[in-house]
């Protein structure tokens, strides 16, 4: 691990105790005891100076400080040496947004894992015409739980400097009020639907990205492709198309390369921008 989670929202707190996994971890691999310190963010993205009052191997406790910041950093890493190596690899004025159509079997794990390691800031699932994965209410809860456990995992063993958000699944009538609701509203962000085809409506990401907006909204469809309609409604959300030129891309490949292109070019806007 390359920090650690603290489980749920611990604002207000002063104490809190380790899930069994991860107390073993601090102090059967990491050997650290009580009175020791470091580091921690929790759940709700705020971050914590934590000191080992209890060094029991299955439940460690904790006493908790909060840090202030002016973003939603993640703890740095354990001991020094690891510090030295984790520089915040993003600028702190770009803001991600991925809609992702939800893809069949566990393919969706791997685009929240890349997600995360490429410090998106907030995913939303999307069901989509021709979406073969459904998300039936009885077990919307326990997806969404397991999603977030991915994430805390993913933060943790990455060391992202962003705590990544998951919604429960939103379909196309409920998509802007998600995305109103987290601040990436239609007047203020960049809205971009990755397309499989080229259309003659498609605009160049450095035009899209061109201007001084630092949200951007990132929709990718599922293996079946996108509808008219399903585009259709897109558009009247504000999204503008894209088509990638060459091979046409796996989902979970699609949605590291659309987070991976936005990312490069904004972070060097000031070099190639006229």
């Amino acid at each position: 691990m390359r920090q650690i989670v603290l489980l749920r929202n611990q604002r207000g707190r002063e104490s809190c105790s380790l899930d069994e996994k991860t107390s073993h971890y601090l102090i059967n691999v990491r050997r650290m005891r009580k009175g020791d310190s470091f580091e921690a963010v929790d759940e709700a993205g705020s971050r914590f100076s934590c000191t080992i009052v209890s060094d029991d191997s299955h439940a460690v406790k904790l006493e908790i400080k909060p840090i202030r910041f002016s973003r939603s950093l993640v703890g740095t890493p354990l001991n020094k040496a690891e510090e030295d190596k984790a520089k915040p690899s993003v600028a702190p004025t770009l803001h991600i947004a991925l809609v992702q159509a939800l893809p069949k079997g566990h393919k969706f794990d791997l685009i929240i894992r890349q997600a995360v390691e490429l410090e998106v800031e907030l995913i939303v699932p999307l069901i989509t015409q021709h979406c073969v994965e459904q998300e039936p209410p009885e077990r919307a809860k326990a997806k969404l739980e397991r999603r977030k456990r991915i994430i805390r995992e993913a933060i943790q063993q990455s060391g992202s400097f962003v705590y990544t958000e998951i919604l429960s699944a939103a379909d196309l009538e409920t998509l802007d009020a998600a995305l109103n609701a987290k601040g990436f509203n239609k007047r203020d962000s960049v809205r971009i639907l990755f397309h499989e085809s080229e259309k003659e409506e498609s605009q160049a990401l450095h035009l899209l990205l061109s201007g001084d907006k630092d949200r951007v909204v990132l929709a990718i469809g599922p293996e079946g492709g996108l509808s008219q309609n399903d585009c259709a409604a897109f558009i009247d959300l504000g999204f503008a198309l894209h088509h990638a030129r060459g091979p046409v891309l796996r989902v979970e490949t699609a949605a590291a390369f659309a987070i991976s292109a936005v990312r490069a070019i904004v972070f060097e806007r000031d070099l190639w921008k006229v």
